[in-house]
């Protein structure tokens, strides 16, 4: 979660298979690029090519964020910075909270979106959600990890 320009960004990754098989391409140039430089005694183009190669992918890799807009929007930024979702907000029936992840559920459809998130992005990002006048759907917590600290805070308003 980082506040920029005074929108608040809440980071996500794909499903870990894809993560693992991403990260894990976009570490092969610099390993390329080691071996090359290993194999000269001067740092060829070749080297500063995969370097800058691993550089962008870097940076395609961490452009995946949520932001959520006062008019009831949420923008779903992914790798793809010439594509970004845009989601009413009133449109998502449920959002699912397991440990490592989150899915939307959009305009009553059965397969929902997956996203990985770590614990306090996701905290804040599903509070954010909730608390939005636009939220019409349900958050369901899906772990049995009823007790950890943000998971008893919704247990704790059902009661009340």
């Amino acid at each position: 979660m980082i506040k920029i320009f005074g929108k608040v960004r809440y980071h996500w990754q794909p499903d870990l298979s894809l993560l693992i098989i991403y990260w894990s391409l976009s570490v092969i140039p610099i390993f390329v690029g080691l071996a090359l430089m290993y194999e000269s005694s001067r740092v060829p183009t070749l080297v500063l090519f995969s370097f800058f190669l691993f550089m962008v992918l870097l940076g395609i890799g961490v452009h995946r964020y949520f932001t959520i807009y006062e008019d009831g929007t949420l923008r779903i930024i992914t790798a793809n910075p010439f594509t970004p979702i845009k989601v009413a907000i009133s449109t998502i029936d449920k959002v699912a909270v397991t440990k490592t992840s989150i899915t939307l559920y959009t305009d009553g459809k059965d397969k929902g979106r997956t996203f990985c998130m770590r614990k306090w992005p996701k905290k804040y990002f599903v509070n954010a959600l909730a608390l939005n006048e636009h939220f019409q759907g349900e958050v369901e917590l899906l772990d049995n990890f009823i007790h950890i600290d943000y998971f008893e805070t919704y247990y704790g308003n059902q009661s009340k």
